[in-house]
């Protein structure tokens, strides 16, 4: 897997789609590419930006 940049665009592979050029994207794409090619992860294993329960900030439980 290699990463895809065609003038202002960066393909996304987890999302499937075309992105204008991020620091962060390329970053992500980068460890993507890094996870596949050399952990042999499968991008159907993967998400990108996956919405957890209870994620926002001060719903966890506190222990006193």
């Amino acid at each position: 897997m290699e990463i895809q940049i065609e003038g202002n665009r960066l393909y996304a592979s987890l999302k499937d789609k075309w992105l204008q050029v991020k620091p962060e994207d390329k970053v992500r794409q980068k460890y993507i590419c890094r996870l596949v090619n050399n952990y042999n992860f499968n991008v159907g294993q993967m998400d990108q930006e996956l919405q957890v329960n209870n994620s926002q900030r001060g719903q966890g439980s506190s222990q006193t």
